[in-house]
Protein backbone atom coordinates (compact mmCIF):
# COMPACT_ATOMS: atom_id res chain seq x y z
CA UNK A 1 0.00 0.00 0.00
CA UNK A 2 2.56 2.57 0.64
CA UNK A 3 4.60 1.45 -2.70
CA UNK A 4 1.50 2.53 -4.38
CA UNK A 5 0.88 5.94 -2.82
CA UNK A 6 4.47 6.52 -3.11
CA UNK A 7 3.67 5.68 -7.13
CA UNK A 8 0.76 7.69 -6.91
CA UNK A 9 2.12 10.91 -5.44
CA UNK A 10 5.38 10.86 -8.49
CA UNK A 11 2.98 10.55 -10.93
CA UNK A 12 0.89 13.17 -9.79
CA UNK A 13 4.00 14.94 -9.43
CA UNK A 14 5.20 14.67 -12.85
CA UNK A 15 1.52 15.63 -14.46
CA UNK A 16 1.49 19.02 -12.32
CA UNK A 17 5.21 20.11 -13.44
CA UNK A 18 4.22 19.26 -17.54
CA UNK A 19 1.17 21.01 -16.92
CA UNK A 20 3.25 23.85 -15.23
CA UNK A 21 5.12 23.74 -18.58
CA UNK A 22 2.64 23.28 -20.93
CA UNK A 23 0.87 26.14 -19.70
CA UNK A 24 4.12 28.50 -19.24
CA UNK A 25 4.93 27.17 -23.47
CA UNK A 26 1.65 28.28 -23.87
CA UNK A 27 2.03 31.60 -22.23
CA UNK A 28 4.98 32.68 -24.54
CA UNK A 29 3.38 31.46 -27.58
CA UNK A 30 5.32 28.26 -27.76
CA UNK A 31 2.05 26.57 -29.12
CA UNK A 32 3.71 23.39 -30.66
CA UNK A 33 5.52 22.66 -27.57
CA UNK A 34 2.53 23.34 -25.24
CA UNK A 35 0.74 20.59 -26.79
CA UNK A 36 3.33 18.29 -26.63
CA UNK A 37 3.44 18.66 -23.06
CA UNK A 38 0.18 18.74 -22.24
CA UNK A 39 -0.81 15.67 -24.70
CA UNK A 40 2.25 14.12 -22.04
CA UNK A 41 -0.15 15.60 -18.96
CA UNK A 42 -3.01 14.02 -20.00
CA UNK A 43 -1.55 10.85 -21.23
CA UNK A 44 0.01 10.36 -17.46
CA UNK A 45 -3.03 11.41 -15.72
CA UNK A 46 -5.65 11.21 -18.02
CA UNK A 47 -8.68 12.09 -14.75
CA UNK A 48 -6.83 15.46 -14.19
CA UNK A 49 -9.35 18.08 -15.25
CA UNK A 50 -6.72 20.78 -15.51
CA UNK A 51 -4.66 19.00 -18.16
CA UNK A 52 -7.34 18.48 -20.48
CA UNK A 53 -8.74 21.80 -20.48
CA UNK A 54 -5.07 23.30 -20.21
CA UNK A 55 -4.69 20.72 -23.60
CA UNK A 56 -8.04 22.51 -25.17
CA UNK A 57 -6.79 25.59 -24.84
CA UNK A 58 -3.34 24.99 -26.39
CA UNK A 59 -5.62 23.19 -29.45
CA UNK A 60 -7.69 26.21 -29.92
CA UNK A 61 -4.59 28.39 -29.31
CA UNK A 62 -3.29 26.34 -32.26
CA UNK A 63 -6.16 26.66 -34.25
CA UNK A 64 -6.45 29.88 -33.97
CA UNK A 65 -3.23 30.69 -35.23
CA UNK A 66 -3.41 28.15 -38.67
CA UNK A 67 -6.13 29.97 -40.18
CA UNK A 68 -9.51 28.10 -41.22
CA UNK A 69 -7.82 24.86 -42.22
CA UNK A 70 -6.47 24.09 -38.77
CA UNK A 71 -9.59 25.15 -37.07
CA UNK A 72 -11.58 23.21 -38.72
CA UNK A 73 -8.91 20.37 -37.91
CA UNK A 74 -8.66 20.92 -34.32
CA UNK A 75 -11.78 22.01 -33.00
CA UNK A 76 -13.18 18.67 -32.53
CA UNK A 77 -9.73 18.51 -30.80
CA UNK A 78 -10.46 21.89 -28.99
CA UNK A 79 -14.19 20.91 -28.08
CA UNK A 80 -13.42 17.19 -26.70
CA UNK A 81 -10.85 18.16 -24.21
CA UNK A 82 -13.23 20.95 -22.67
CA UNK A 83 -15.77 18.70 -22.29
CA UNK A 84 -13.76 16.16 -20.94
CA UNK A 85 -12.99 18.99 -17.83
CA UNK A 86 -16.11 19.42 -17.40
CA UNK A 87 -17.27 15.81 -17.23
CA UNK A 88 -14.15 14.91 -14.78
CA UNK A 89 -14.87 18.82 -12.45
CA UNK A 90 -18.70 19.80 -13.06
CA UNK A 91 -17.63 22.83 -10.99
CA UNK A 92 -14.44 23.84 -13.20
CA UNK A 93 -15.80 26.85 -14.45
CA UNK A 94 -13.21 28.36 -16.39
CA UNK A 95 -13.51 25.15 -18.47
CA UNK A 96 -17.35 25.48 -18.39
CA UNK A 97 -16.82 29.05 -19.77
CA UNK A 98 -14.32 27.77 -22.09
CA UNK A 99 -16.77 24.99 -23.98
CA UNK A 100 -19.48 27.71 -23.82
CA UNK A 101 -17.22 30.30 -26.16
CA UNK A 102 -16.82 27.50 -28.69
CA UNK A 103 -20.01 26.02 -28.63
CA UNK A 104 -21.31 30.07 -28.99
CA UNK A 105 -18.70 30.77 -32.12
CA UNK A 106 -17.95 27.86 -33.91
CA UNK A 107 -20.30 27.06 -37.03
CA UNK A 108 -22.18 23.93 -36.77
CA UNK A 109 -19.61 21.44 -38.88
CA UNK A 110 -17.07 22.31 -36.32
CA UNK A 111 -19.10 21.41 -33.36
CA UNK A 112 -21.25 24.63 -32.73
CA UNK A 113 -24.74 24.79 -30.83
CA UNK A 114 -26.08 27.54 -29.70
CA UNK A 115 -28.41 25.60 -27.24
CA UNK A 116 -25.29 23.72 -25.60
CA UNK A 117 -23.76 27.18 -24.68
CA UNK A 118 -26.92 28.56 -23.47
CA UNK A 119 -26.88 25.16 -21.20
CA UNK A 120 -23.53 25.38 -20.08
CA UNK A 121 -24.17 29.43 -19.23
CA UNK A 122 -27.30 28.33 -17.24
CA UNK A 123 -24.88 25.61 -15.33
CA UNK A 124 -22.40 28.38 -14.73
CA UNK A 125 -24.92 31.04 -13.46
CA UNK A 126 -25.56 27.98 -11.32
CA UNK A 127 -21.99 27.84 -9.63
CA UNK A 128 -21.13 31.80 -9.54
CA UNK A 129 -23.64 34.10 -10.61
CA UNK A 130 -21.29 37.11 -11.77
CA UNK A 131 -19.92 34.86 -14.04
CA UNK A 132 -23.34 33.39 -15.76
CA UNK A 133 -24.20 37.25 -16.43
CA UNK A 134 -20.82 37.23 -18.45
CA UNK A 135 -21.41 33.86 -20.20
CA UNK A 136 -24.79 34.87 -21.41
CA UNK A 137 -23.46 38.23 -22.34
CA UNK A 138 -21.03 36.62 -24.12
CA UNK A 139 -23.72 34.22 -25.83
CA UNK A 140 -26.07 37.18 -27.00
CA UNK A 141 -22.86 39.30 -28.33
CA UNK A 142 -22.34 36.37 -30.54
CA UNK A 143 -25.47 37.09 -31.79
CA UNK A 144 -25.24 40.25 -32.12
CA UNK A 145 -28.37 41.32 -29.38
CA UNK A 146 -26.15 43.94 -27.63
CA UNK A 147 -29.04 45.29 -25.66
CA UNK A 148 -29.67 41.91 -24.10
CA UNK A 149 -25.82 41.36 -23.85
CA UNK A 150 -26.00 44.65 -21.92
CA UNK A 151 -28.98 43.90 -19.95
CA UNK A 152 -26.84 40.87 -17.99
CA UNK A 153 -24.20 43.13 -17.20
CA UNK A 154 -26.51 45.88 -15.52
CA UNK A 155 -28.17 42.74 -14.01
CA UNK A 156 -25.18 41.73 -12.42
CA UNK A 157 -24.14 45.42 -11.17
CA UNK A 158 -27.77 45.41 -9.79
CA UNK A 159 -27.53 42.43 -8.37
CA UNK A 160 -24.16 42.58 -7.43
CA UNK A 161 -23.25 46.71 -6.96
CA UNK A 162 -20.15 46.17 -4.25
CA UNK A 163 -18.34 44.05 -7.25
CA UNK A 164 -15.49 45.20 -8.47
CA UNK A 165 -15.57 42.39 -10.90
CA UNK A 166 -19.00 43.26 -12.18
CA UNK A 167 -18.13 46.72 -12.83
CA UNK A 168 -14.82 45.71 -14.80
CA UNK A 169 -17.01 43.12 -17.28
CA UNK A 170 -19.54 46.44 -17.69
CA UNK A 171 -16.46 48.88 -18.47
CA UNK A 172 -15.17 46.05 -20.77
CA UNK A 173 -18.45 45.65 -22.41
CA UNK A 174 -18.67 49.77 -22.64
CA UNK A 175 -14.93 49.89 -24.77
CA UNK A 176 -15.21 46.78 -26.78
CA UNK A 177 -18.84 46.65 -27.54
CA UNK A 178 -20.06 50.17 -27.17
CA UNK A 179 -16.63 52.56 -27.78
CA UNK A 180 -18.72 54.27 -24.99
CA UNK A 181 -14.74 55.08 -23.73
CA UNK A 182 -15.52 57.66 -20.90
CA UNK A 183 -18.26 55.49 -19.40
CA UNK A 184 -15.68 52.52 -19.69
CA UNK A 185 -12.93 54.46 -17.91
CA UNK A 186 -15.64 55.06 -15.24
CA UNK A 187 -16.61 51.96 -14.24
CA UNK A 188 -12.79 50.73 -14.23
CA UNK A 189 -12.27 53.45 -11.92
CA UNK A 190 -15.32 52.65 -9.55
CA UNK A 191 -13.40 48.68 -9.65
CA UNK A 192 -10.36 50.39 -8.37
CA UNK A 193 -11.99 52.20 -5.84
CA UNK A 194 -14.35 49.03 -4.43
CA UNK A 195 -10.90 47.51 -4.17
CA UNK A 196 -7.89 48.76 -5.08
CA UNK A 197 -5.91 45.20 -4.94
CA UNK A 198 -7.84 43.89 -7.14
CA UNK A 199 -5.73 44.04 -10.18
CA UNK A 200 -7.70 43.25 -13.93
CA UNK A 201 -9.12 46.78 -13.95
CA UNK A 202 -5.53 48.48 -13.74
CA UNK A 203 -4.65 46.77 -16.87
CA UNK A 204 -7.94 47.31 -18.61
CA UNK A 205 -7.37 50.99 -17.84
CA UNK A 206 -4.30 51.14 -19.28
CA UNK A 207 -5.48 48.74 -22.66
CA UNK A 208 -8.44 51.29 -23.28
CA UNK A 209 -6.11 54.31 -22.87
CA UNK A 210 -4.01 52.88 -25.64
CA UNK A 211 -6.77 52.00 -27.74
CA UNK A 212 -8.73 55.05 -27.57
CA UNK A 213 -5.97 57.43 -27.55
CA UNK A 214 -7.14 59.09 -24.07
CA UNK A 215 -6.24 59.49 -20.75
CA UNK A 216 -2.87 58.66 -21.79
CA UNK A 217 -0.76 59.74 -18.64
CA UNK A 218 -3.69 57.52 -16.61
CA UNK A 219 -3.34 54.61 -18.50
CA UNK A 220 0.44 54.81 -18.46
CA UNK A 221 0.43 54.74 -14.59
CA UNK A 222 -2.08 51.87 -14.55
CA UNK A 223 0.31 49.80 -16.48
CA UNK A 224 3.20 50.32 -14.15
CA UNK A 225 1.45 49.72 -11.39
CA UNK A 226 0.05 46.22 -12.82
CA UNK A 227 3.80 45.43 -13.67
CA UNK A 228 4.08 44.91 -10.47
CA UNK A 229 1.40 42.13 -10.28
CA UNK A 230 2.19 38.54 -11.04
CA UNK A 231 -1.57 38.07 -13.07
CA UNK A 232 -3.30 34.60 -12.26
CA UNK A 233 -3.50 32.41 -15.55
CA UNK A 234 -6.58 33.91 -16.26
CA UNK A 235 -5.75 37.13 -16.05
CA UNK A 236 -3.84 39.37 -18.63
CA UNK A 237 0.17 38.55 -18.68
CA UNK A 238 2.78 40.99 -18.41
CA UNK A 239 3.87 40.15 -21.86
CA UNK A 240 0.58 41.84 -22.75
CA UNK A 241 1.15 44.68 -20.05
CA UNK A 242 4.35 45.77 -21.72
CA UNK A 243 2.72 45.89 -25.04
CA UNK A 244 -0.55 48.04 -24.26
CA UNK A 245 2.59 50.27 -22.25
CA UNK A 246 4.55 50.87 -25.45
CA UNK A 247 1.29 51.56 -27.31
CA UNK A 248 0.78 54.31 -25.06
CA UNK A 249 4.54 55.99 -25.21
CA UNK A 250 3.72 55.25 -29.11
CA UNK A 251 0.62 57.87 -28.94
CA UNK A 252 2.96 60.16 -26.77
CA UNK A 253 5.60 60.19 -29.53
CA UNK A 254 8.05 58.43 -27.20
CA UNK A 255 9.31 56.08 -29.50
CA UNK A 256 12.93 54.90 -27.73
CA UNK A 257 10.67 54.28 -24.46
CA UNK A 258 7.96 52.47 -26.83
CA UNK A 259 10.12 50.59 -28.83
CA UNK A 260 12.12 49.06 -25.52
CA UNK A 261 8.49 48.00 -24.15
CA UNK A 262 7.85 46.54 -27.35
CA UNK A 263 11.14 43.96 -26.98
CA UNK A 264 10.42 43.30 -23.66
CA UNK A 265 6.76 41.86 -24.85
CA UNK A 266 8.84 39.90 -27.14
CA UNK A 267 11.55 38.74 -24.97
CA UNK A 268 8.26 37.37 -22.70
CA UNK A 269 6.25 36.34 -25.71
CA UNK A 270 8.39 35.70 -28.63
CA UNK A 271 4.94 34.30 -30.25
CA UNK A 272 3.10 37.91 -29.74
CA UNK A 273 3.06 39.40 -33.63
CA UNK A 274 0.95 42.66 -32.34
CA UNK A 275 4.49 43.71 -30.87
CA UNK A 276 6.75 41.89 -33.63
CA UNK A 277 4.79 44.59 -35.78
CA UNK A 278 4.99 47.41 -33.33
CA UNK A 279 8.33 47.23 -33.03
CA UNK A 280 8.66 47.58 -36.95
CA UNK A 281 7.01 50.56 -36.70
CA UNK A 282 9.14 52.64 -33.94
CA UNK A 283 13.13 51.51 -34.63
Amino acid sequence: MVLLAVLAAVSLSAQTVLVKQGRAALMVGDVNSAVDLLEKAVAQAPNSAEAHYWLGSAYGTKAQRGGMFAAAMLAGKTREQFEKAVALDPNYIEARFAVMQLYAIAPGFMGGDIDKAFEQAKEIKARDALLGHRAYAFIYGVQKKQELAKKEYLDALREQPNSPKAHNFYGLYLANTEKNYKAAFEELETAIKLDPNYMPPWYQIGRVAATSGANLARGEEALKKYLGYTPQMNEPQIAQTHYWLGAIYEKQGRKAEAKQSYETALKLNPGMKSAAEALKRVS
